[in-house]
């Protein structure tokens, strides 16, 4: 049911897609890593042949198993299943990295690789890929700036 006049915001996500597509992401996950199907299943609290069928979308994946996935891998893991229904996974705790330091640079570099993309009136996709170093990088700083935030608006008052 693939109907241009529907806004991608509301189109129906397969459940078989969103399985795939985690699948993927458990399956690259592994090989990057360098990690067996037990190591991966030890992670998810299932067996290895469990986890090996998840990696070929071969069943839907608990809440529980799912988290103990988020929580160890992060967005390597989820973002690109949860990119399908508009979301992204990002850490509660702010990343260890220098907060302000590189922010500028990384975001002029973006604003150099998006306007030579651009002259155009396009961003095709090796330049889409071209920039995904910068795009990450920046969502990165922009993260650590909502952690601070975050952790400034839940501080109490000192009442001393």
């Amino acid at each position: 049911m693939t109907n241009p006049h529907i806004h991608p915001s509301y189109r129906t996500v397969p459940a078989s897609l969103l399985l795939e597509t985690l699948g993927e992401s458990l399956a690259a996950i592994k090989e990057a890593d360098g990690a067996t199907w037990s190591d991966m299943g030890r992670v998810l609290g299932k067996s290895s042949d469990r986890a090996a069928a998840y990696a070929g979308g071969m069943g839907d994946m608990g809440a529980v198993s799912f988290l103990f996935g988020c929580r160890e891998w992060d967005g390597r893991f989820a973002n690109e299943a949860l990119a399908l229904v508009g979301m992204r996974l990002a850490p509660l705790s702010a990343p260890s990295q220098p907060e302000d330091r590189s922010s500028l640079r990384v975001l002029g570099a973006l604003i150099a690789k998006k306007a030579a993309a651009l002259e155009d009136g396009v961003v095709d996709d090796a330049e889409l890929e071209d920039m995904w170093p910068e795009i990450e990088a920046l969502s990165n700083h922009i993260d650590r700036l909502r952690m601070r935030r975050r952790a400034d608006a839940l501080r109490l008052p000192d009442h001393t």
